[in-house]
């Protein structure tokens, strides 16, 4: 093969072994080179993967993603129409060559599907499983809910097959949504795949026999509103003519033997707004596309632009319907203002083509496709359930419901099977599994629901949800639960901030603050915690349950330790619980609140109080109480010596709690006490020690807030124990995880010395001055005294500061730093530390 070839936009000098594209050299492998040469001189057929290993690597053992690599380079510069993969066999080269065209075109299979395709954005495995699916199987149903792009895929996927497989007599697409009369669907399909009913015998019969000698693709768009009238006329085609393919898309499965149902879920989105590989995610890609086609082709997002796109992509939920409409919107409206303007999406969301379906023309008129093919009974179930803003469980939604929501638990399943089946509500796996609304059908569900209640039916449903997340927060605490509290979290956010403002809720505000700040402290979001509990301390009154006003008493004092209450603000509390506890009869609860008083007393600087109420401790264990309750008072124990300098016996009481935490899987306990175990090294003078327990125990966590708090210990004494050992741009490194990890946790005031010791450290002496002062003005705010650690930071950053500032300069500084609150110590921390991460000053809870 010595002459040039043409083939489109592609000329191959054999000879020379040149490749051009569009008349421009284009830059090819050897091995590339080879490859195509082979599959050209092969193009009447299949070339299997075989066959192109032993000829283009002859006598050579090379992995098989060599050869894909290879593809995918003549794909990059041919273009993705010129090699065609036959899945499960090889490659074959389908581009018509100068001269071939008439052949070509008289070969080619008959059909009516579109020449120029919509572009896929994020699908490209979804492509794949569609196509690899009919290797074993005829029927494949892609079924998701309205708009999230089933007839694009289901069109780029017939395409691809009917140019693999060569179907004799097609591949056609029927779009159903204009059928109306499940009675037309065998005339819809004959017309348009060509065959004539004779109107003597059944049509749905005829219709079968006659495609029962064709083999053909058939693409049956749209299926959901006919679904009974098209699984019956699928089955008969699956059942007696088998060289019939049958590509479905339908919001709900057709459920006909040997149907093979893929579900298409929304495109994906980035999980950050500041993610840099934003335009990797499906969605990204799409609305940018969409936006540079609305505003003629040019448009390139600025880094801020970027975060607005991302922020619409995630508040659409990365369904792809809704990303067209808002990107129609932004010529007018800019990103910006598209963002801002998606609380009122359902108005927003529309005009869509004129050429569209009337179901597709707005994001309302989809939803309203879906809602009406429900039952009436599923339709209140849908609009009573888009109450939940965070998803919800089985049990939530049978507390939501309760007799008035359904007739009883089988029915509400079965609608709950129905929703997920027409892809209205999301099924999240677990144990046990959650469900959740999109948010832009929860807004359209919201709407129904709204309207309902205006009709009268006499039920405020807002009010029912905080009811069943009151029930909800006891059944949890009642099962010690805290993963299934801390998935319900922003429910009982909503719920609690609907009853503070209710009348006559106080006891359900108390309840849900009480109950959620155990979850929130565990995992480190102790600030949110604590106001919580603030914002409900004026309901409690004379009505509220002894056990429930304990527990209040006993979280309040908890939390409040560590400087973030005054100490005698967490004194009073707590022997307020124990008081109540005692009169209850409640042993276990008493000790806790014994060792927690220990812990304020020991803030506060009184130690032989402390010991006092450890003392007191220890006697309730006289009478029983768990190994985990040891473990906690241990741990206590330790503290006080390590405040009395006393560092072996701490470390043997936290080897001691550490023995039991890991007896009784206390994972929370294990890293607070390994950390503990770190800072204790740290004051023993072994600084390199300190900084390998404290990078090791950071090996142990995820990325789960229920680990805020040991985490941000952790991080807060690597920042510490690096300075110690002289390590100092590690040290300022690690600020920022620090101070993000500490702000969550509403610690960041309470270690001001650690940051005053690095930065003065750093050369940033003035910073170090004032973070000086603020740690003064927070122990007097607090009444609390410094810890073991915050004193042996300030000693040294006060040495660094003398030799580097005079005193009245450090008297001014001080005194600046003193004043300031939190706001004014982050930008402190960003000026001495620029390299801190954004994140570290949003001041929002995690």
């Amino acid at each position: 093969m010595s002459e040039e070839l043409k083939f489109g936009r592609v000329q191959i000098h054999p000879t020379r072994r040149q490749v051009w594209v569009d008349g421009v050299p284009a830059t090819l492998g050897a091995r590339a080179f080879d490859l195509l040469m082979l599959l050209v001189e092969q193009r009447g057929r299949v070339v299997p993967k075989a066959e192109l290993f032993a000829k283009i690597w002859p006598g050579l053992f090379v992995e098989e993603n060599n050869l894909s690599v290879q593809i995918a380079a003549l794909r990059r510069v041919l273009g993705s129409n010129v090699i065609s993969t036959v899945t499960g066999r090889g490659y074959r080269f389908v581009a018509q060559a100068s001269g071939e065209g008439e052949a070509a075109a008289d070969a080619a299979p008959a059909g009516n599907l579109p020449v120029r395709l919509e572009p896929l954005y994020g699908r490209e495995q979804e492509l794949i499983q569609v196509r690899d699916a009919f290797d074993a199987l005829s029927c494949v149903t892609l079924c998701g809910l309205a708009g999230v792009g089933k007839t694009t895929l289901a069109t780029q996927a017939a395409v691809q097959l009917a140019a693999e497989r060569r179907y004799a007599h097609g591949a056609w697409r029927v779009e159903l949504g204009s059928v109306t009369d499940p009675a037309m669907l065998p005339q819809a399909v004959s017309e348009v795949v060509g065959i004539e009913l004779d109107g003597k015998r059944d049509p749905l019969r005829e219709c079968i026999a006659q495609l029962q000698h064709r083999e053909l693709l058939l693409v049956l768009d749209n299926c959901e509103h006919i679904i009974d009238a098209v699984a019956t006329l699928v089955d008969g085609l699956l059942s007696r003519a088998r060289r019939v393919h049958v590509l479905a898309t339908s919001q709900e499965p057709l459920r006909v033997p040997g149907e093979r149902i893929l579900r298409l879920n929304p495109l994906e989105v980035p999980t950050s707004s500041h993610d840099e590989d934003a335009t990797a995610y499906g969605a990204v890609r799409m609305l940018l596309e969409r936006v540079r086609a609305a505003m003629g082709g040019i448009f390139e997002p600025s880094a801020p632009e970027l975060v607005e796109m991302i922020e619409i992509c995630r508040q659409l939920d990365g369904v792809p319907l809704a990303l067209e409409f808002a990107a129609a919107r932004v010529p007018v409206l800019g990103l910006a203002g598209v963002r801002s303007r998606l609380y009122d999406r359902l108005r927003l969301l529309a005009r869509g083509p004129r050429t569209a379906p009337s179901r597709h023309r707005s994001v309302q008129a989809a939803l309203e496709w879906s809602h009406q093919l429900l039952s009436p009974q599923a339709q209140e179930v849908l609009q009573r359930l888009a109450v939940f803003p965070g998803g919800f469980s089985l049990v939530g939604a049978e507390l939501l419901l309760g007799e008035q929501g359904t007739e009883d638990g089988e029915n509400l399943i079965e609608h709950l099977n129905v929703l997920v089946d027409r892809s209205l509500v999301t099924l999240q796996p677990g144990t046990p599994p959650r469900y959740r609304l999109l948010e832009t059908t929860r807004t359209f569900a919201l709407d129904c629901l709204q309207a309902e209640s205006e009709s009268g039916d006499g039920i405020d449903w807002q009010a029912r949800h905080a009811q069943a997340l009151g029930r909800l927060c006891l059944l949890a605490a009642r099962e010690r639960d805290s993963t299934w509290m801390w998935q319900e979290m922003p429910n009982a956010r909503a719920a609690l901030a609907w009853a503070l403002t209710a009348p006559g809720q106080g006891e359900l505000a108390v309840t849900i603050a009480t109950y959620i700040s155990v979850v929130l402290a565990a995992g480190g979001a102790i600030r949110e915690a604590l106001d919580h509990l603030l914002d409900v301390q004026p309901l409690l009154d004379d009505d509220c349950p002894a056990p429930l006003a304990a527990r209040y008493w006993h979280w309040l004092g908890r939390l409040g330790v560590e400087g973030r209450l005054p100490s005698s603000q967490c004194v009073e509390a707590l022997l307020t619980a124990d008081s109540m506890f005692a009169a209850l009869g409640e042993r276990r609860h008493r000790h806790a609140c014994q060792r927690h008083l220990a812990e304020a007393e020991l803030r506060a600087g009184r130690a032989e109080r402390a010991e006092q109420h450890l003392a007191a401790a220890r006697e309730l264990e006289q009478t029983g109480v768990s190994a985990a309750d040891r473990m906690r008072r241990l741990r206590v124990e330790a503290m006080l010596a390590d405040a009395r300098q006393q560092h072996e016996e701490a470390l043997r009481h936290q080897q001691a709690a550490l023995a039991l935490a890991l007896a009784q899987d206390v994972d929370r306990y294990r890293l607070l006490l390994m950390a503990d175990m770190a800072w204790t090294h740290l004051q023993m003078g072994q600084a390199e020690a300190a900084v390998e327990d404290f990078q090791e125990l950071l090996q142990h966590f995820d990325d789960s807030i229920r680990q805020g708090l040991a985490r941000a210990r952790a991080l807060s004494g690597l920042t510490a124990a690096l300075v110690a050992a002289g390590r100092i741009e590690e040290a300022v490194a690690s600020v920022g995880d620090s101070v993000l990890a500490l702000q969550q946790a509403n610690l960041l005031r309470s270690r001001c010395e650690v940051f005053a010791w690095v930065a003065a450290a750093a050369g940033e002496v003035q910073v170090a001055a004032q973070l000086i002062g603020a740690g003064e003005a927070f122990a007097a705010q607090s009444e609390t005294e410094r810890d073991p650690i915050s004193m042996l930071a300030c000693r040294h950053a006060m040495a660094l500061i003398e030799t580097r500032m005079p005193e009245p300069d450090y008297r001014y500084w001080s005194a600046q730093g003193g004043s300031a609150g939190e706001t004014e110590l982050l930008g402190l921390l960003g000026q001495a530390f620029p390299g801190m991460q954004a994140d570290a000053f949003d001041g929002g809870y995690a």
